[in-house]
Parts: C-alpha cells; sequence; structure tokens
C-alpha cells in the first residue's frame, strides 16, 4: 500500500503548500500514478544525487554553466534523451531543487515505495522512451 505525497512530505492540501509538491500533484496524481515507471526512476535518481551532492556542492560564479540540479539530471536520465524527450518531467525536478531537505528526501522516500508497489503508469512508454546507446 503506498500513500499520497502528502504522507512522505511536508505537503499541505488545505493550503497547497509547498506550491511545487502541489504542482506535482495535481499534474501526475496524489501518488504520482500517472508517472511513468521510467519517469519515476530518472525523477528519484537525479533528487538522490541531488541530496548527495548539495552540501559539497560549490556553485560557479558564471550564471551560464550548468547547475548541480541540471548535472543530477544529466546524470540520472541521459540514456532516456530526457532533455529532448520529456521536458516538462526535466521542470519538475529543477522545481523540486527549490525544496527543502525534507521534503526533497520524502519524495524520493514516496516514489521509492510507489516503484516497489506499482504504482505508476506503465513499465515501458516506447514512443516516448527511447534508450539509446
Amino acid at each position: 500500500m503506498t500513500h499520497p505525497i502528502g504522507y512522505h512530505t511536508g505537503y499541505d492540501p488545505k493550503t497547497q503548500s509547498p506550491e511545487v509538491l502541489h504542482n506535482l500533484q495535481e499534474r501526475f496524481g496524489s501518488q504520482l500514478q500517472q508517472m511513468t515507471y521510467e519517469q519515476k526512476i530518472v525523477f528519484r535518481a537525479a533528487l538522490a544525487d541531488y541530496i548527495a551532492n548539495k552540501p559539497v556542492h560549490q556553485p560557479s560564479p558564471h550564471p551560464e554553466e550548468i547547475t548541480l540540479i541540471d548535472c543530477c539530471i544529466e546524470s540520472a536520465g541521459v540514456d532516456w534523451n530526457i532533455w529532448d524527450e520529456d521536458p516538462e518531467l526535466v521542470e519538475y525536478i529543477q522545481a523540486c531543487s527549490q525544496l527543502s531537505e525534507g521534503n526533497i528526501e520524502g519524495l524520493i522516500e514516496a516514489l521509492t515505495a510507489q516503484i516497489g508497489g506499482k504504482v505508476y503508469a506503465s513499465r515501458t512508454h516506447t514512443d516516448h522512451w527511447e534508450v539509446s546507446l
């Protein structure tokens, strides 16, 4: 049995905050059940990488350089060509980098439980995700 993302995070449906989690839930459902398996894997991997590297990351003084969250997204989704194939997911992952560490950890926990509980739209979405070798 999996729970809505508010169970794992600080999301409050009454105040609809944090707004990032509200928007995520509005788009993909309360258990993110409208995400595919692959989307959840990439989302979880990018957020986990972000949390692991954030404490030691030295931001660049050059704004044109790639951000930490973008590096994490690239690492997690490079085989699926995520930047071209799923720009919407990229935007949600980028937005989630603005959440508190506790909310990011909760979202990772929710994604893990949902993957294990097989709560996703499909296992493969071949017209959308094509693995490049």
